[in-house]
């Protein structure tokens, strides 16, 4: 009996101990499975970092393709801009050389009309003959000097271009006049005054004085080349004389009145 009870003893032992090695087996498997599948998630973990790692390093060159291409456009951008600011300043370098050039074309031109005015100036006083020698051509003609010895005017005697106490051109004169004229033409400028002696109201002499001036600027007008604004009249009277009307006795000087019936033709440039 205590051999069968022994017998029991140690077969319920030996299945517990099977029970149990079973038990821990199952927890061995379990706990081992539970470790496997902590290490796939792991896995996993590692797995899906490494693919972020990965797509980030792949985003990297993008994005410095992305900058390098914006780098460019703005390099591009930058290299336009200077690209038109050296067209706007080659524009503008070329308008100033273009304006230069037209103030020196504009100056030179100046220069050469001055020149050419200056020449034909001189040409011009080159080919007219002073009032000397217009009065040395014609005996009906002479000129007075002031006291420096200078010719201030010519004169025409009023005896051969009137009669007495008369403004109408004597016929006999008429060619005297075309000759002066046709030796000064081409004055800018001819004053032609006239003088009368100291018979008669000195109002009234101021008026023959004029009206003779004016007779003759009207017949030069009128015939010859000269133009109105180039010759002016003015009548002086018995204010300027050149002789004495009367002798230092206090009589008549015929021969001193004579002179003094005149006109004078001026060149207000020379005088």
């Amino acid at each position: 009996m205590r051999t069968t009870y022994m017998i029991a003893l140690c077969l319920l032992a030996a299945s517990a101990t099977t029970t149990l090695a079973q038990e821990q087996t199952t927890e061995t498997e379990t706990m081992a499975e539970e470790v496997m599948e902590d290490a796939v998630e792991e896995m996993a973990d590692d797995v899906m970092a490494d693919d972020a790692m990965e797509e980030a390093m792949a985003d990297e060159p993008m994005t410095e393709e992305v900058m390098s291409e914006d780098t460019m456009s703005e390099d591009m951008a930058d290299d336009a801009m200077e690209a038109e600011m050296a067209d706007e300043t080659t524009d503008a370098e070329m308008v100033e050389d273009t304006m230069a050039d037209e103030v020196m074309a504009d100056e030179t031109m100046a220069e050469e009309t001055m020149s050419d005015d200056t020449m034909a100036d001189d040409v011009m006083a080159d080919e007219t003959p002073t009032l000397e020698e217009v009065a040395a051509a014609d005996p009906d003609l002479a000129v007075r000097t002031n006291e420096d010895g200078e010719v201030d005017a010519m004169v025409m005697l009023s005896d051969v271009l009137f009669g007495f106490g008369d403004a109408s051109l004597n016929p006999a004169a008429l060619d005297v006049l075309a000759g002066v004229a046709e030796k000064l033409s081409d004055v800018p400028s001819l004053e032609i005054t006239g003088h009368t002696d100291s018979v008669g109201d000195e109002a009234f002499n101021l008026d023959l004085g004029q009206r003779r001036a004016d007779a003759v600027r009207d017949w030069l007008i009128a015939n010859t080349s000269f133009e109105a604004d180039v010759i002016t009249a003015r009548g002086v009277g018995e204010a300027d004389p050149i002789a004495e009307n009367r002798t230092e006795a206090g009589g008549d000087n015929p021969e001193g009145r004579a002179l003094n019936r005149r006109v004078e033709f001026t060149l207000p440039d020379e005088g």
